[in-house]
C-alpha cells in the first residue's frame, strides 16, 4: 500500500490538468461579451478646391453688393452677398469638374437720400480657374490742385489779328481765358483782354486759332500786377509740329471738342492743369482740319477729341508723349444681330480690341424720384458666349430693377491703348496699376 500513494497521486493531477485545458477554450472575438456602443466610423470629409478667389476692398457702406458666377454657358455654379473687408473663396469638389471658364458678375444697388434707386450691374465674361481678384474702388483725380489767391492782374492788347475763331490764355496750372468768334474770314481787328489773374507763376501761354485756320501762339514770361502790354499778331508764333484731325462730315447735331496742353519737367499731368494749345468746345461749323500744336521744348502732353453725333461719339485721350495721329472712323456701321443681353451679337465694320455694351431702363427725374437699371458686358472681340440670368433671390429683393425691361443703349468698342485681358490685369488683378489719367480710344454706337 504504502508504494500504490505516489501512483495514484500522478494520476490525479494528470486528470486534472487535463480537464482545466478543456474548460477554457480559446476566444476568437476579444471584444464578445462586451456592452455594444453608438458610435459610427467617421466619415472623411470631401476636399474642396478654390476656383476663384474674391477680396471686396471697396466701400459698401451705402450699397447692397453681391457677387455671382455663371459657367460659359450662362448655368448659375454660386452667387454671395459681401461687404467691405470680405473674401470670399468659390469652391467645388476636388473630384469634381473643376470651372475654368466661367463669367463674373458684379451687382451693386444703392438708394440715395435724392431718393434715386440705382441698380448697376457688371459682366466680365473668359474668366479663368484659379483667378483672385482684389474689388478696389477707382481712383481719383489726385494732381488737379487748388489755386492759391490771385496776387494781381494784367491787361493784353494784341493788334492786326486775322479774325480768331478762338483764344486762350493759360498759366502752368491751366485755362485763365477761353472765348470765341467772330468768324468773319479775312476780317482784321485788334482784341483786348483785360484783368487777366495772375496766381503763383507769372509766365503765360496765349494761343489763336484764327480764321485762315492757323494755330499760333505768344509766350509772356515774368508778368507784374498792372502790367498792360501791347503786341502785334504778327509776334505769335508757329508751333514746332501740327497734328491735323480730319473731321467727319457735320451731322445734323453735334458737339466737338478739343483739349491739348503741355506741361514742365516735374509737372504731374492733369486735366485743368498745364499750358492750353487748345481747348474749345463747339456745336457750329468746326475748323477743318482740326489742329493741335506741339512743342519740341516739352515732352509732356494732354491730347483729348471727342466728337459725339446722334449716332455715334468718338472719344481720343492721350497721357504723355504726343499722339503720331488721331484718326476718327467714317462710314462706320453696326448690324445687330441678336439685342439680348444674354446672348449679344453683331457685326460691325471696325476694327477693335475690347467691346463694352450697354443696357439700360430708366424712369423719373434725376436727384429726385430717378430708378435706373444698368448692365455693362466687357468682353474681348471673339466672345459670343451666353451671359447668366441674375438669381431670382436677388431679383426678388429689389422689386424695380426691371431686368425684362433693360433696353439696348450702345456698344464701345475700344480701338487702342487697352485689351480686355489689360482691364481685367488693372482692374482686379493688379489694382494698384489704376489711374485717373489713363489713355483711350474708342467709337461708341447709339442704338
Amino acid at each position: 500500500m504504502k508504494n500504490l500513494f505516489p501512483f495514484l497521486m500522478g494520476i490525479l493531477l494528470i486528470c486534472y490538468g487535463c480537464s482545466k485545458d478543456e474548460s477554457q477554450q480559446p476566444n476568437p472575438n476579444p471584444t464578445e461579451g462586451e456592452e455594444p456602443t453608438n458610435e459610427e466610423p467617421q466619415e472623411q470629409e470631401p476636399e474642396m478646391i478654390t476656383y476663384f478667389a474674391f477680396e471686396a476692398l471697396v466701400d459698401t457702406g451705402q450699397t447692397d453688393d453681391w457677387i455671382i458666377i455663371h459657367d460659359d454657358k450662362g448655368s448659375l455654379l454660386d452667387f454671395k452677398p459681401f461687404e467691405f473687408g470680405d473674401t470670399l473663396e468659390f469652391q467645388v469638389l476636388e473630384d469634381g469638374i473643376q470651372p475654368n471658364n466661367f463669367t463674373v458678375t458684379l451687382f451693386k444697388y444703392k438708394n440715395s437720400v435724392d431718393g434715386e434707386m440705382m441698380h448697376n450691374i457688371e459682366s466680365y465674361p473668359n474668366i479663368a480657374a484659379e483667378s483672385h481678384w482684389q474689388y478696389t474702388s477707382d481712383p481719383s483725380a489726385t494732381n488737379d490742385l487748388p489755386r492759391d489767391s490771385s496776387t494781381g492782374s494784367f491787361n493784353i492788347t494784341v493788334e492786326n489779328v486775322v479774325s480768331p475763331k478762338y483764344r486762350w490764355i493759360s498759366d502752368r496750372q491751366g485755362i485763365l481765358v477761353a472765348t470765341s468768334g467772330p468768324d468773319l474770314p479775312g476780317f482784321i481787328d485788334n482784341y483786348t483782354h483785360e484783368n487777366i489773374p495772375i496766381y503763383d507763376s507769372p509766365d503765360f501761354f496765349f494761343t489763336i486759332y484764327d480764321s485762315s485756320n492757323d494755330l499760333k501762339y505768344y509766350s509772356m514770361e515774368n508778368m507784374n500786377d498792372g502790367d498792360d502790354i501791347t503786341v502785334d499778331y504778327s509776334d505769335f508764333k508757329s508751333f514746332d509740329s501740327y497734328l491735323e484731325i480730319a473731321l467727319p462730315d457735320s451731322p445734323s447735331t453735334y458737339q466737338l471738342s478739343s483739349i491739348s496742353a503741355f506741361f514742365d519737367e516735374g509737372q504731374p499731368i492733369d486735366l485743368s492743369g498745364g499750358k492750353f494749345t487748345s481747348y474749345f468746345f463747339a456745336e457750329t461749323e468746326p475748323p477743318k482740319p482740326l489742329k493741335l500744336g506741339y512743342l519740341d521744348s516739352f515732352s509732356k502732353y494732354l491730347s483729348i477729341i471727342s466728337f459725339n453725333s446722334d449716332d455715334f461719339l468718338y472719344a481720343y485721350s492721350k497721357f504723355g508723349d504726343k499722339p503720331d495721329e488721331i484718326v476718327i472712323p467714317e462710314n462706320k456701321a453696326i448690324n445687330v444681330v441678336n439685342e439680348s443681353v444674354y446672348n449679344y451679337e453683331f457685326e460691325s465694320n471696325v476694327d477693335f480690341q475690347m467691346k463694352d455694351v450697354l443696357w439700360e431702363i430708366k424712369e423719373g427725374e434725376r436727384y429726385v424720384d430717378l430708378i435706373q437699371t444698368s448692365w455693362n458686358v466687357f468682353s474681348a472681340p471673339g466672345f459670343s458666349g451666353t451671359i447668366g440670368e441674375i438669381p431670382e433671390e436677388i431679383q426678388s429683393s429689389y422689386p424695380n430693377l426691371r431686368i425684362d425691361d433693360l433696353i439696348l443703349t450702345s456698344t464701345t468698342l475700344h480701338l487702342d491703348f487697352i485689351t480686355y485681358p489689360d482691364l481685367l490685369q488693372v482692374e482686379f488683378i493688379d489694382p494698384e496699376l489704376k489711374t485717373y489719367y489713363k489713355s483711350h480710344e474708342y467709337f461708341r454706337f447709339k442704338h
